[in-house]
């Protein structure tokens, strides 16, 4: 198998058995087998969080400190070896088998070699719990974001429970398995995305700011751009069963 040219960043911040548990998924389909590079980022680093990495034979970034979700995202895309770059939390399972992964991660780089900004990655059919968007369902044209500041700006997740190309068709396209926007109805998110490295670098460093904001502090400005957003049927669902219990 040809490796592709893509390089992985996860984040960790005393995830313990949740990180075991997400890695073990990665191992199991073949996830570091057929990417360039996976790096782990440890804020507050332990020494448990040492012996992870090294079970799983993966580099590391120890941090003492917590920088946030922002900077340690930056830092991480920064140590990428290539210029694809999937940035990942502790939390988000790889569901597809190793078959499905590497078609799915192939298309996507090649999308965006095509013009695509940014591909998202969150599993269309089993996106995990919580997913915020789902309480839009039902008034997906209709719903005011005030803290972003706009109508529908999370439009494009609608694909967890619809066929947004069916039902917006002059706001949602499709082309073979990948739904596509603008950023006006695909809003930034942390979920696992597959960006250039030099394009997330520019967009997120004027946002990484300190804490967990990211999200909060480029919304507003994402809607009102005109990156192209793609989704297609997604590899990763969110599963911190430590935080919300087993689902």
């Amino acid at each position: 198998m040809e490796k592709l040219p893509i390089s992985i960043g996860i984040l960790s911040w005393h995830s313990g058995q949740v990180l075991v548990d997400t890695l073990n998924t990665y191992y199991q389909n073949g996830l570091f087998d057929m990417v360039n590079d996976v790096t782990i980022l440890f804020q507050e680093v332990s020494a448990q969080d040492i012996q992870i990495a090294t079970h799983f034979g993966l580099d590391f970034i120890g941090l003492q400190n917590n920088i946030g979700i922002g900077k340690a995202f930056i830092r991480l895309t920064e140590n990428a070896q290539t210029d694809n770059v999937l940035v990942l939390e502790h939390d988000w399972n790889l569901i597809e088998d190793k078959e499905t992964t590497y078609n799915t991660l192939k298309r996507s780089y090649q999308a965006i070699e095509m013009g695509l900004d940014v591909v998202h990655l969150r599993h269309r059919k089993n996106p995990g719990f919580p997913h915020f968007s789902f309480r839009h369902q039902g008034n997906e044209l209709t719903y005011y974001d005030e803290e972003i500041g706009a109508t529908s700006p999370h439009l494009l997740d609608s694909v967890h429970w619809l066929d947004p190309a069916i039902e917006f068709p002059d706001k949602i396209n499709k082309s073979e398995d990948m739904f596509w926007t603008t950023s006006r109805y695909g809003n930034w998110t942390n979920n696992p995305c597959l960006y250039k490295k030099q394009f997330y670098l520019d967009v997120v460093k004027p946002f990484a700011g300190d804490g967990i904001a990211l999200e909060g502090n480029i919304g507003k400005w994402w809607v009102q751009q005109n990156y192209k957003v793609g989704h297609n049927e997604g590899l990763f669902m969110h599963n911190d069963w430590q935080k919300y219990g087993k689902r």
